[in-house]
């Protein structure tokens, strides 16, 4: 009887958190797939490594994802028995708040458990695949990063074209902007930023040995002087080629972060030269531990609120389930800011979302149980 029950209600908790996941799922994939049509249909990128892509950027997607759809199936599975009266009928029969919560959370728990080699592991290598994969595209199709009438940033260099043919992988209209840094010996200003502009008539561009070749035709090349300032320094050219390193791109970023698994960034946290780096690769490492275990704190806070429901429980559900998760992640955003400051240490700012909601949760579930 009892096994029967929970097979019932682990069933109907796996069609909501499916379709929870596919919707989810789906939001977060809405603005990547438009950007993959396009690189498809204007940017002459082939089917199979759009594919791909595609396929790479999925495990990333679902490490966000999964604890959302957890709460969400949860709250409506839950919802609906309330609903239907099924939890009342359950109670009449002597099954206890605990037999109907028990298999959900073992269930989820080992989901979390999951996660945590999910994100430290499987995450991070779809990274680097997909960095690696887009790299290659870059190589077989150098306009991907173009789009007309859009500033492109490559490296410290932005790039603006009036129009792009991705056919001939030629530019119009083309502007090169860059702040250069120079050191100055006037101790009042001792490091400035000297903007520079370089502009022409159109150009055509490709990649080699790592760097982007700009070959620009019927331009000018300006730059502020540093030496007199109101004066600028400005140059004609009938060709100009210009190289622009992919190496030159910020090594320490979120990208190249999220490329590590744990135990390289662990590596990584030791040997940081400041305490910037090391703090932004510290909430990196927790916020890892803390997104795997929310799917416990979830359903925690999912069950009760469900059972409690009454009627309307799905559409309490419903909204129960993205005022949850907006909470959760603005605790997140937070603690990631605090963290990132120093403020407090990430090993302890990086578990606020979760011990809010986990409080939260234990507080429902005694008012359930009292119930």
């Amino acid at each position: 009887m009892i096994k029967i029950l929970h097979k019932y209600l682990l069933k109907e908790f796996i069609a909501s958190f499916g379709f929870g996941l596919i919707i989810f799922s789906a939001i977060l994939l809405l603005d990547q797939i438009f950007q993959f049509v396009d690189l498809f249909l204007s940017k002459g990128v082939s089917f199979f490594l759009i594919v791909q892509l595609f396929i790479l950027i999925i495990p990333n997607i679902l490490s966000l994802t999964i604890p959302m759809a957890i709460l969400f199936g949860a709250l409506l599975s839950y919802g609906r028995f309330a609903e239907d009266n099924e939890i009342t009928v359950m109670k009449a029969t002597g099954i206890s708040y605990k037999t109907l919560s028990v298999p959900l959370i073992a269930f989820v728990v080992c989901i979390s458990v999951g996660l945590i080699w999910f994100n430290h592991y499987l995450s991070p290598s779809t990274h680097q695949y997909f960095r690696t994969l887009y790299k290659k595209i870059l190589t077989e199709a150098p306009l991907a990063k173009f789009s007309e009438k859009t500033i492109t940033s490559i490296g410290d260099y932005k790039i603006y074209a009036h129009e792009v043919n991705s056919k001939n992988n030629t530019l119009t209209g083309i502007n090169i902007y860059k702040f250069e840094k120079i050191e100055n010996k006037d101790a009042k200003r001792k490091t400035e930023y000297i903007p520079w502009r370089i502009a022409a008539s159109y150009g055509t561009i490709g990649v080699d040995r790592g760097a982007v070749i700009l070959t620009l035709y019927d331009g000018y090349w300006q730059r502020t002087d540093p030496n007199e300032y109101g004066s600028m320094i400005h140059m004609n050219f009938g060709t100009y080629k210009f190289t622009i390193p992919i190496s030159s791109q910020i090594d320490f970023s979120d990208t190249a972060m999220r490329e590590l698994n744990s135990h390289k960034l662990r590596e990584k946290i030791k040997s940081a030269p400041n305490d910037f780096e090391r703090n932004t690769l510290t909430n990196e490492y927790w916020l890892r531990w803390a997104v795997a275990i929310a799917p416990i704190v979830f359903v925690l806070i999912a069950i009760p609120v469900g059972i409690m429901a009454g009627k309307g429980g799905k559409a309490i559900g419903f909204g129960m389930s993205l005022g949850v998760i907006f909470t959760y992640y603005l605790f997140l955003v937070i603690s990631l800011n605090v963290g990132e400051k120093g403020y407090v240490p990430s090993w302890c700012i990086m578990w606020l979302p979760d011990f809010v909601l986990l409080i939260v949760g234990i507080l429902l579930f005694r008012k359930m149980l009292k119930k």
